[in-house]
């Protein structure tokens, strides 16, 4: 066998085998917080302050804070569904990436009811990409 194939016969075992760990490692995991504005957490006080804050408008991003202080960019949700749930306690499941701080949402609930799901979103894309002509 040359080295040329042995080299492609080693590079295809190690592709499989780092596959095998990074499909091991993208588990869903369930995470409960508080979304709070990534402004804020970042200057390190507490707002905004109630839904009614005009810090809501000016935030780029809100962030999910777990109690211990931990916190995850919620990669795949949109600003709006975000700050619609600002300062509410939320349970969020899907991907955890703990290197990058994020999360690749697969679901979003409030008060133990489902408010968001990727399910869902794709469910409500496929039905209006149907109704256009």
């Amino acid at each position: 066998m040359n080295k040329t194939k042995k080299y492609c016969l080693l590079l295809g075992v190690l592709v499989v085998i780092l596959a095998q760990a990074l499909i091991v490692n993208a588990a869903m995991t369930t995470v409960t917080g508080k979304l709070t504005g990534l402004t804020c957490l970042v200057q390190g006080y507490m707002c905004p302050i109630d839904k009614a804050d005009p810090m809501i408008g000016l935030e780029k991003d809100f962030v999910l804070v777990t109690a211990k202080g931990d916190y995850y960019f919620l990669s795949n949700l949109s600003l709006g569904i975000k700050a619609r749930h600002a300062l509410e306690t939320v349970e969020v499941t899907g991907e955890v990436n703990a290197k990058y701080k994020t999360i690749q949402v697969d679901s979003l609930k409030v008060g133990g009811k489902l408010s968001w799901s990727h399910e869902a979103e794709k469910e409500m894309m496929k039905s209006l990409k149907m109704a256009t002509p």
